[in-house]
């Protein structure tokens, strides 16, 4: 693991992704490069001394600058400070952080909901774009409303060009008439054969993640290979 270090970037452009998702996108200036695995996160300043953790979305082969995607409905302190960000302004930030990075599982399922695609997003991109991975690798991803979508047709186009990658955008409230699939994670994950061979990747609220993990051990998943980061 690289030791975390303080950085000094700018904001070089935002780019809002639907009504309340930000993507923020990071310039380093001092140091200008920064080694991270995908998944890891890191600490923003956001003043009067507090700092604030997000994960990288970004994947290490963009070593120059991090990428950050941000739900900024819940109108706190870091997400305030985020908002009032300009393309130009200074930011300090620790990084990178974190121990949730891809293990060396025979088979790899990802489970995220809302912005706990972030990190997820990261180690997606870097297994098979990057480092072209052939591992069975399943992708679960849970929203709300049709509203909340982004980046749909970029991971819908990974799944079609990538056998070994299988991915569902599952709606808890779709609207009338949705045409794929809808209902929660954990309904998608019933229909999944896992056993051992399974590493598992979660990311989101702490309820899912509860929730997924102890489904995953009744399939067989041993609790060792079940990896999380709560929001």
């Amino acid at each position: 693991m690289v030791t975390p270090q303080q950085y000094t970037a700018k904001l070089s452009e935002k780019t809002q992704l639907n009504k309340n998702y930000c993507l923020f996108q990071l310039e380093l200036i001092k140091p200008n490069t920064i080694n991270f695995q995908a998944g890891q996160y890191l600490s923003l300043e956001i003043g009067g001394g507090e700092k604030r953790a997000y994960s990288i979305v970004s994947t290490p082969t963009k070593n120059y600058g991090v990428d950050l995607c941000v739900d900024l409905s819940p109108q706190g302190k870091g997400t305030t400070y985020l908002k009032n960000l300009q393309p130009g302004d200074e930011v300090k930030f620790l990084g990178p952080l974190g121990r949730f990075i891809v293990g060396r599982e025979k088979k790899l399922l990802f489970v995220a909901t809302g912005c706990g695609i972030s990190p997820i997003r990261s180690m997606v991109f870097d297994l098979l774009e990057d480092k072209k991975d052939k591992r069975e690798i399943w992708l679960l991803w849970g929203l709300r409303y049709v509203e909340d979508m982004f980046w749909e047709e970029k991971f819908r186009q990974i799944d079609e060009y990538y056998p070994n990658f299988h991915y569902r955008l599952v709606l808890s409230k779709p609207p009338e008439k949705w045409p794929v699939e809808s209902g929660h994670v954990t309904d998608e994950i019933k229909n999944l054969d896992l056993n051992n061979d399974w590493g598992a990747y979660l990311c989101g609220n702490q309820t899912m993640i509860a929730e997924v993990k102890q489904m995953l051990q009744d399939k067989g998943v041993p609790e060792v290979n079940i990896h999380f980061e709560k929001f």
